[in-house]
């Protein structure tokens, strides 16, 4: 079996970092965009402001920094848009949340989605307009002096997880294709995402449920060398987050979707570009609760290698050939429970 791993000096595995492609002005760090990805962001005057709940992916991280990022420059704003955005619990949580219409716009991963819609009873009153994260951001982290090399020896471990979130999810298909029993590990749940490095370096449990562009931030807290075992080893061409609406919102509300898309993707082209001014800015934020900004930073950094188109697509923007594959890989892999297709949960035009 080989050793899945790489070193916090690393980069992921299997990232190519292309260069982000726009037609808009080039961003320099503190100025205001005008354009991104082609997409202008002149909007007619209008008294009326709509008021939008969105949900982040899991609390307050600095991979969620576009949407504060958007927020705090008047991105939103611009667009007719009073945004609140609410700390997230993870997919399963924020899928219910939003189809209970506690939320407008809820952060998604897109293979949990897909795998919620597939079961008979499962939830698939959403649709997904604009993706984040073009590969998949789900991983393990373990202390380099817990002996944990390869998957197989997480046979036996505590491991930490969030409920609902992909990591659990996905954890019973990532377990066959590397080649251990799902079933010998002892699960430690905690809701709060920020929490799980404390667990890790108090050694109660041997590895955290984690995203890839968020190491830096274990680290800071663990204060040792660690290990990080990325799910894209092993489950390839599967996508990362996606921004999610009810059904009925994108229909009868498409024109406020496609707005608040606009500002969201203006929000991560900024971040992708100005990773330290975008660190600054969302640290300063109130929600974010005195976060540091190097580590925000550093994030964002990480991160650009996912957010980068995989074709020649657009920023934001879905490659429906790829969310089939990725439809595929769950498919073979047991995880999904009934036929689906793109188009049952998908609608591209609200890309913004």
């Amino acid at each position: 079996m080989r050793e899945s791993r790489f070193y916090l000096s690393e980069a992921p595995m299997g990232i190519t970092r292309r260069r982000l492609a726009t037609t808009g002005a080039a961003v320099l760090a503190g100025t205001v965009l005008t354009t991104v990805t082609g997409c202008a962001r002149d909007r007619t005057n209008s008294s009326t402001t709509d008021k939008i709940r969105v949900l982040t992916g899991a609390g307050f991280q600095g991979r969620e920094a576009p949407l504060l990022v958007a927020r705090a420059q008047g991105w939103f704003r611009e667009e007719g848009l009073d945004v609140e955005v609410l700390p997230g619990k993870g997919s399963g949580e924020n899928l219910k949340l939003l189809a209970a219409g506690e939320v407008d716009v809820a952060t998604l991963d897109v293979s949990a989605a897909m795998i919620e819609a597939s079961k008979p009873d499962g939830i698939r009153d959403f649709r997904l307009t604009t993706v984040l994260h073009q590969r998949n951001l789900a991983c393990f982290v373990a202390l380099r002096s817990s002996g944990i090399r390869v998957p197989r020896d997480f046979e036996g471990k505590r491991l930490s997880y969030l409920p609902g979130g992909i990591n659990y999810v996905l954890f019973p298909t990532y377990a066959r294709l590397a080649g251990f029993d799902p079933s010998r590990v002892t699960w430690v749940g905690n809701p709060v995402a920020p929490q799980h490095a404390a667990l890790l370096a108090a050694r109660q449990v041997d590895a955290i449920s984690q995203f890839v562009p968020a190491v830096e931030s274990v680290r800071s807290v663990a204060k040792q060398d660690l290990v990080v075992f990325p799910f894209s080893d092993y489950i390839g061409d599967l996508h990362g987050s996606a921004m999610a609406v009810s059904t009925q919102t994108g229909q009868r509300r498409a024109d406020v979707v496609r707005r608040f898309n606009r500002a969201l993707l203006a929000g991560l082209d900024y971040c992708i570009r100005n990773p330290e001014a975008a660190g600054a800015v969302y640290a300063g934020q109130p929600e974010t609760q005195g976060q540091q900004a190097a580590l925000a930073t550093a994030e964002l950094t990480a991160l650009k290698g996912y957010v980068t188109p995989v074709t020649d697509g657009q920023m934001g923007h879905f490659d429906l050939g790829r969310v089939a594959r990725n439809i595929a890989i769950l498919h073979a892999a047991g995880a999904l429970g009934r036929g689906l297709t793109p188009d049952d949960i998908i609608t591209p035009v609200l890309a913004g």
